[in-house]
């Protein structure tokens, strides 16, 4: 039976060991009050109730998955602990158009067919809570080690695909991944141990203070010793092929919110330093004195304010910052290190306001500004000199930029009710930029929604990305990269899709079309310029199951067409097929079984190809019934299979690097404790 939307209604929602020991310190001033909070279930929810979760709720529009007119996945707290999902990136991995790949540094996110290896513009923002994660020099996404919130704490992750210009402005092409935070009541702890020596523990408290506000504080810490790995390539050129410290890493997170009925307060920070040992770059292959750095700080304060029975103002006003520090060793002409580092600072605030007071309608009225305070960029070789292309020390740095950038933006979007069965979005965002002047972001959606063939959506966006202050600005005397002349990509996309219920299942299928102009890319030489148009087109299907509360199933193929200057684009499969198996086994025992297929992809080269893969992932969990203890043994990559990712076109010791290997089987033994 056909329903009101209920974006319309008035339903509401249903409602290092420096880091430990800051958190221990904060527990220790914190009352106790209640135990832990109840848990979503993927298991025990049906269809219909995980898609009416309000998607988006702390962001912009919140609006029910299942009558949203972009397409909409939604992954629980209990996926997560079912499947053992380490990373932001193993979740990302497991969803359709989705292609994650890694280069032992960084792991980077493609979606539909634009992955291109090594780039640090997914081309998609990251939230936690409605709050970006994008910093500003790089403009990247982190999605590994490097993302700052552990998913103990996640009650849910929010994907959001297509062109989200015109609510989130640039970066947000190919959609918007929200995580959302849970609540806790009481204490967590969690200790994990797993391959590569790798150790890392948790502690968490949440609660409510005798004032009545709520409080979350976690901290997190983590160190890995690394792998062995042999490298092909190295090999075959005569020399000794075996990394012995893949990634190797330490860090830790925090996270600290406090938060009233109307207001709530948010700090965000993590640290990672990971050895490189791959020899990229031309440096010493095997080099433990390779080593990156990241840290991000990130602090938001929100408040809601009731301006009547209709309208509701949104107000907030963020921080954050980004460091990053690489050292490289090399050999010529004498052992040294050449040191990047980038600095990132920048501040914001938006207001929002969202009116239902017009029948049959809700529309929302915002403003935004962000003041890039800092977006540095230094390089150099022994500290404060940098070697030429002739390997002649000059005097001063090989690069030391230092940038900033404005932006303003004014949106609107308005829901239109054109009948109990069909919804109308239109939406418009105007950003004007300090470099690269104005900018429109249109967005047209409509949902239709069927007595018995399910619902139709349709959906045209156009989109944008301005280019990074590391692809304007970074060239040294022996790389060149940066283009201050490069301007910004531009996008235009139309999608449709269906989406069925089939008892306590769903049937999905998204088709869509965009073509990409201005892409920015580097050329032959390395520089970064604007390249000929990219077009996209392909196919998603997707089929949910539940059964009985004891197994849930999610399956999926996407099909990618992407066609760009020379053809195909690097590292674009044309074919992913995906399945996730959840099973309750009885006496507190449950397995989650994940399988994905990966056909073959172009390397940089344009010519040589990686071949297809075919990864199995099982996760086994005990908890006995009416036990706050639980344990998960995680085995990653079960059957060892032996397969390579695309990789930036990089120069080892070798000479040219198209692909790098990755990791064989590993486990992770994780036990965790709510008090």
């Amino acid at each position: 039976m056909s329903r009101q939307f209920p974006a319309l209604s008035n339903r509401r929602a249903a409602a290092a060991p420096r880091l430990l020991a800051l958190v221990l310190a904060g527990w220790a001033l914190c009352p106790a009050n209640g135990q832990a909070a109840a848990r979503l279930d993927a298991l025990s929810m049906s269809l219909e109730e995980l898609t009416a979760v309000r998607i988006l709720a702390t962001p912009k529009f919140a609006e029910d998955a299942e009558h949203s007119p972009s397409s909409v996945s939604i992954l629980t707290a209990a996926e997560i602990r079912s499947f053992g999902w380490r990373t932001l990136a193993d979740v990302l991995r497991s969803l359709q158009g989705f292609n994650i790949t890694e280069d032992h540094t960084y792991a980077y996110g493609g979606v539909r067919g634009v992955s291109a290896p090594g780039d640090y513009r997914q081309r998609f923002q990251v939230l936690i809570d409605g709050m970006s994660v994008n910093e500003n020099v790089y403009a990247s996404a982190p999605v590994d080690s490097t993302f700052p919130l552990d998913l103990e704490l996640v009650e849910r992750i929010e994907v959001i695909r297509g062109p989200s210009a015109s609510v989130y402005g640039g970066d947000s092409m190919f959609g918007v991944v929200n995580v959302v935070t849970r609540s806790l009541d009481g204490g967590e702890a969690s200790l994990a141990a797993g391959s590569g020596r790798h150790l890392e523990g948790r502690v968490a408290r949440g609660g409510q203070t005798d004032a009545g506000l709520a409080y979350t504080l976690s901290a997190s810490g983590f160190r890995a010793h690394g792998q062995g790995m042999v490298f092909p390539d190295i090999a075959a050129a005569g020399y000794d092929g075996r990394a012995r410290e893949l990634r190797g890493e330490t860090g830790g997170r925090l996270f600290a919110r406090l938060r009233s009925s109307d207001w709530r307060a948010t700090l965000v920070h993590s640290e990672r330093d990971r050895v490189v040992p791959t020899g990229s770059y031309e440096t010493e292959f095997n080099d433990p004195a390779h080593r990156e750095r990241d840290d991000y700080t990130l602090a938001e304060f929100a408040a809601d304010q009731a301006a009547d029975a209709h309208t509701t103002l949104h107000q907030r006003v963020y921080v954050g910052s980004y460091r990053y520090r690489g050292n490289f060793p090399y050999a010529a002409p004498s052992y040294h290190l050449n040191r990047d580092d980038a600095e990132g600072r920048w501040w914001g605030l938006e207001g929002r306001l969202v009116s239902r007071a017009i029948a049959g309608q809700r529309w929302t009225l915002g403003f935004e500004y962000r003041d890039n305070l800092r977006q540095n960029q230094k390089n150099a070789d022994l500290g404060n000199r940098c070697y030429d292309t002739s390997l002649a020390l000059q005097p001063g740095a090989c690069l030391d930029s230092g940038a900033s950038s404005r932006i303003a933006s004014l949106y609107a979007q308005d829901e239109i009710s054109l009948s109990r069965q069909t919804l109308l979005t239109a939406g418009l965002r105007f950003d004007h930029r300090s470099r690269g002047g104005g900018q429109w972001s249109p967005r047209l959606g409509l949902v239709h929604e069927t007595e018995g063939a399910g619902i139709f959506k349709l959906l045209y966006a156009t989109a944008f990305r301005d280019p990074s202050a590391y692809e304007r600005f970074y060239s040294a005397p022996t790389f060149d990269y940066g283009n201050p002349a490069v301007h910004s990509e531009h996008m235009r996309s139309l999608e449709a899709a269906w989406e069925k219920r089939l008892g306590n299942g769903r049937l999905s299928a998204s088709a869509y079309f965009f073509r990409l102009h201005d892409m920015i890319a580097p050329d032959a030489s390395g520089i970064v310029r604007n390249t000929r148009p990219l077009t996209g087109r392909g196919l998603e299907l997707e089929f949910e199951q539940r059964w009985a509360e004891r197994f849930s199933l999610r399956a999926g193929y996407t099909l990618q067409l992407p066609s760009g200057e020379g053809g195909r684009p690097d590292n674009a499969p044309r074919q992913m097929f995906k399945a996730n198996l959840a099973a309750e086994l009885g006496a507190g025992l449950q397995g989650g079984l994940e399988a994905q297929h990966i056909t073959r992809r172009l390397a940089a080269s344009g010519t040589q190809a990686v071949g297809a893969y075919t990864l199995v992932n099982l996760n086994l969990r005990y908890q006995p019934p009416g036990r706050r203890w639980a344990l998960s043994l995680g085995l990653y990559n079960l059957l060892d299979r032996r397969f390579s990712d695309p990789v930036a076109e990089d120069v080892t010791i070798a000479g040219p690097r198209w692909s790098v290997p990755q990791a064989g089987r590993t486990a992770l033994l994780r036990g965790s404790l709510r008090f």
